[in-house]
């Protein structure tokens, strides 16, 4: 039995009438919801504004249509300066990681895509292959699929040079390979990596290594960021967004930095949500990604908050950011 049927959107708005939503403007709600969906608008960002978690307990008193539909523009605009930040991240990256490779190992690809320049890594199981693997094969044989792309600039530079650079090749790597391929490093090169990134001199880095295990951070931050960038690339919210699976560990260096005890942390300050997003891209040397998260962290959520002040506690809980404490970049 289908127990979710079909329903016009003049339905839709009569259910949400139904269940107290303040419907204020019929023609302007029967829009949105032709352009973005009923699941979207209503289904994502009702849980706040719902009296329980059944819905046919209704809205609390007053809620409108127009204050969903404007926490949805809010966190869709906050989702495009997300992707706009991370992928300024990742030029900066492929960037480092292409100069590195080509420095110390070679800039000829049969000389660089050697499984002996790379960590091995822990074996998984493939399902590709349909074995356990170690992730440097897998890697590997990315990394020589890459080089036989049939997209500019890597057909080019094959047919043209007879070689696919690493300036090259790292431009046709997903994000996810990308973070594979940092991690599978090793030491010498991993370090001047993130040192590059850091902006920091590599006996810094080493000093503070021996404070913390900044690599483990590192690779641990790229994931969050993996996280963030698969979730806005399907439309996924951001305002609460969190993952368990891709949290950072306490990290004694990046979260003294930020003020943040292990109490803190064991009660789920700086663990993965955007207010940890935002002070990861802070740790690293170039501020351009910084301010265009900001753009969406402060410009769109401030309008949000001067519309829906109320709101300000469950915002600033949900994001753990603040717009008043916690922007780098004050007027």
């Amino acid at each position: 039995m289908v127990d979710k049927p079909f329903k016009t959107i003049d339905e839709q708005l009569n259910i949400l009438d139904q269940r107290g939503l303040v419907i204020s403007n019929r023609e302007s709600a029967y829009r949105t919801l032709s352009r973005y969906g009923y699941y979207e608008v209503i289904n994502g960002y009702k849980d706040p504004f719902m009296i329980s978690k059944n819905d046919d307990d209704g809205f609390k008193e007053n809620i409108t249509f127009e204050h969903l539909a404007r926490l949805q523009e809010c966190d869709r605009n906050l989702r495009f300066s997300v992707v706009a930040a991370l992928e300024i991240f990742e030029e900066n990256l492929r960037q480092a990681v292409a100069n590195i490779i080509s420095h110390d190992l070679s800039y000829i690809q049969g000389d660089y895509i050697k499984r002996t320049n790379f960590n091995t890594g822990k074996k998984y199981y493939n399902k590709r292959a349909q074995k356990f693997v170690y992730p440097i094969d897998d890697l590997i044989y990315k990394l020589n699929k890459a080089t036989n792309s049939e997209k500019e600039p890597v057909k080019h530079y094959r047919k043209k040079h007879g070689n696919v650079p690493p300036w090259i090749l790292v431009k046709e790597l997903s994000f996810g390979n990308l973070v594979w391929l940092c991690h599978l490093l090793k030491e010498p090169q991993k370090n001047k990596v993130l040192s590059l990134m850091l902006g920091i001199d590599q006996g810094i880095l080493k000093q503070l290594m021996q404070q913390a295990d900044l690599k483990l951070w590192f690779h641990e931050a790229l994931l969050l960021f993996l996280s963030y960038r698969n979730a806005a690339a399907h439309g996924g919210r951001m305002y609460n967004h969190f993952t368990a699976s891709h949290e950072l560990s306490y990290n004694q260096v990046f979260h003294q930095v930020f003020d943040i005890s292990p109490a803190d942390y064991r009660n789920g300050i700086g663990k993965s949500r955007i207010g940890t997003l935002h002070k990861v891209i802070a740790f690293f040397d170039d501020k351009t990604p910084l301010i265009k998260l900001e753009v969406g962290l402060n410009t769109d959520l401030d309008s949000y908050l001067k519309l829906y002040p109320d709101d300000k506690q469950y915002m600033v809980k949900e994001m753990q950011y603040d717009v008043e404490s916690d922007s780098q970049f004050k007027n």
